[in-house]
């Protein structure tokens, strides 16, 4: 399971079954899951349910998604993850947003905290993300986080770019 985590604007914790309307408000919203939002509260919860279940039963300590909140406010603002990747192996970082917080950059606040603790706590050398071509806001987030373009690739039928980051090694002396 996650832990929470703070960052200085951002209150990330794991997601409950409670959080289902705020989970729909971000995966029902066909501008911010342009590729497939859910149709209906009821679709939106049951992915909820199998995701929680998939963190609980499946995904070691310290992978799973978080529900990502403005300090001060109660709301769920966005999500960010930490899984295993299904196009490469190894750990995907990945972020959704409502609308009417994007371009605050909040996705980049909460990615960052996600990978650093990722290098930290699970000791991970590279995290990947999958940002879709078209979408140049989480193009610009994948930059901004430092991460390294691999290639293009096809994945769900859409035209990608997979990255990575990879943790910072400290030089030893030169010789």
């Amino acid at each position: 399971m996650n832990h929470p985590l703070d960052t200085e604007r951002l209150h990330l914790r794991p997601f409950v079954e409670a959080d289902a309307e705020a989970w729909h408000a971000i995966w029902g919203d066909p501008d911010v899951i342009w590729w497939g939002a859910s149709p209906s509260l009821a679709r939106s919860t049951a992915g909820l349910t199998r995701l929680i279940a998939a963190e609980r039963e499946r995904w070691p300590d310290g992978i799973g998604w978080l529900a990502v909140m403005e300090k001060g406010s109660d709301e769920i603002v966005g999500d960010v993850l930490l899984q295993p990747a299904p196009f490469v192996s190894g750990v995907e970082v990945g972020w959704h947003f409502r609308k009417h917080v994007w371009n605050r950059g909040y996705a980049t606040e909460a990615a960052r905290a996600t990978i650093e603790r990722a290098f930290a706590d699970r000791a991970l050398d590279e995290v990947y993300a999958l940002v879709a071509l078209e979408n140049a806001a989480s193009l610009r987030v994948a930059a901004k986080l430092g991460m390294e373009s691999v290639r293009d690739m096809e994945y769900e039928g859409l035209p990608h770019r997979l990255f990575v980051r990879k943790r910072a090694t400290e030089r030893g002396p030169s010789a």
